[in-house]
C-alpha cells in the first residue's frame, strides 16, 4: 500500500497542514494591513510635507506624489519584507552551517537534531509564500504599474516551489542561501523612492546604486553560486534520495521544477549581474571626462592667475 500524499504545508509545522495554512492567511492579511498603514502614512505626507518629498526642480510634483501615493506603498512592504526575510535568512544559514547534507536538505521528523531550525526555516517560508500572494493581488490592481507578465510568472513559479518545498519538508538550507539575495532588493526599492521624488543625482544616489550592485554580487551572484555547486555536487547523493518514500517521498517531477527552478534562477541572476556590469561601465567614462573636464579648468585658471 503507497503512502498518501502529504497535506500542503504539512511539513512546516508540528501539528500538520491547518496550523501552517492559518499562518499563510493571517500573514497574507499582516502584508496587506501593513500596505494600507503605508498608503494612509504616504498620503497624510504628501498633503503636509510633499515640498520636502519632492525635489520639484527635477520632477512635475503633483505627479510625482501620485505616484508615490499609488505605488509607494507596495515598495514600502516589499522594503520591509527584504529587510526581515534577508536577516532570517543570515539566521537559517548560520545555524544549519554545521549540520549534515542530509539535514542541510532535508527537514527531519519531531525529534530530529535540527528541529528547531528546520521550523524556522519553515516559519520564513510560509512568510514568503504570503508575501507573494499577497504582492500577485497587488499586481493584478494595478497591472501593469506594478509589474507585468514575467513579474507574476517569477511570483507563481516560486510560490509553487515554496509550497512544494513547505508540503514534503525539503531545502531548508537552500532556503537560507536563496533568500539572502533579498538584501539587493532592499537598495532597489530605496532607489525607486529616490528617483520617483525627484532625486536623479547627488551621493545619496550613487552611493545607494553602489550597494544594490554590491549586495546584488555578493549575494545573488557569489553566495548563490556556491549554494548551487554545494547542493549539485557535494549534496548528490542526498538529493537523489530524496523521492524515495522512506525519505520526503517527494514526486520526481516536483523536485525538478525545483531543483530547476533553483538552476534557473542562478543563469538569470548572471544575466542581470552581467547588464549591471554593462552599465557600471558605461557610467565610469563619464565621470572620467568630467574629472578631466575639471582638471582642466583648474589648471587654467592657475595659469591665468600667474600670468596676472
Amino acid at each position: 500500500m503507497t503512502k498518501p500524499p502529504p497535506l500542503i504545508f504539512e511539513s512546516s509545522h508540528d501539528g500538520g497542514s491547518l496550523p501552517a495554512l492559518q499562518m499563510l492567511v493571517s500573514d497574507i492579511f499582516f502584508w496587506e494591513i501593513l500596505f494600507q498603514i503605508s498608503q494612509f502614512a504616504i498620503k497624510v505626507a504628501s498633503t503636509k510635507y510633499s515640498k520636502v518629498i519632492v525635489n520639484a526642480k527635477n520632477v512635475n510634483s503633483d505627479e510625482a506624489m501620485a505616484t508615490l501615493c499609488e505605488q509607494g506603498p507596495s515598495y514600502v512592504v516589499s522594503f520591509v519584507h527584504s529587510m526581515y526575510v534577508t536577516a532570517r535568512g543570515m539566521m537559517h544559514l548560520y545555524s544549519l552551517w554545521n549540520a549534515s547534507n542530509m539535514d542541510k536538505i532535508f527537514i527531519g521528523p519531531e525529534g530530529s537534531d535540527y528541529r528547531v531550525a528546520h521550523l524556522e526555516v519553515a516559519r520564513t517560508n510560509i512568510l514568503f509564500t504570503a508575501y507573494l500572494f499577497y504582492d500577485m493581488i497587488h499586481i493584478l490592481h494595478q497591472y501593469p504599474k506594478l509589474g507585468a507578465g514575467d513579474t507574476m510568472a517569477h511570483h507563481m513559479l516560486f510560490a509553487f516551489c515554496s509550497i512544494i518545498n513547505g508540503t514534503y519538508g525539503i531545502m531548508p538550507f537552500q532556503f537560507g542561501w536563496l533568500i539572502v539575495g533579498e538584501l539587493s532588493t532592499i537598495f532597489l526599492n530605496w532607489r525607486w523612492f529616490l528617483l520617483k521624488s525627484g532625486r536623479h543625482a547627488g551621493s545619496l544616489l550613487e552611493n545607494i546604486n553602489s550597494m544594490f550592485a554590491g549586495s546584488f554580487f555578493l549575494c545573488r551572484i557569489g553566495i548563490y553560486t556556491a549554494g548551487i555547486v554545494h547542493l549539485y555536487i557535494f549534496s548528490m547523493s542526498e538529493l537523489k534520495s530524496l523521492p524515495s518514500p522512506d525519505v520526503s517521498g517527494v514526486p520526481l517531477s516536483a523536485l525538478g521544477i525545483t531543483c530547476g527552478c533553483m538552476l534557473l534562477g542562478w543563469l538569470l541572476n548572471l544575466c542581470w549581474g552581467t547588464k549591471i556590469l554593462k552599465k557600471v561601465a558605461r557610467a565610469r567614462p563619464k565621470v572620467v571626462v568630467q574629472d578631466t573636464a575639471v582638471a582642466t579648468k583648474a589648471g587654467q585658471k592657475k595659469r591665468r592667475s600667474k600670468r596676472e
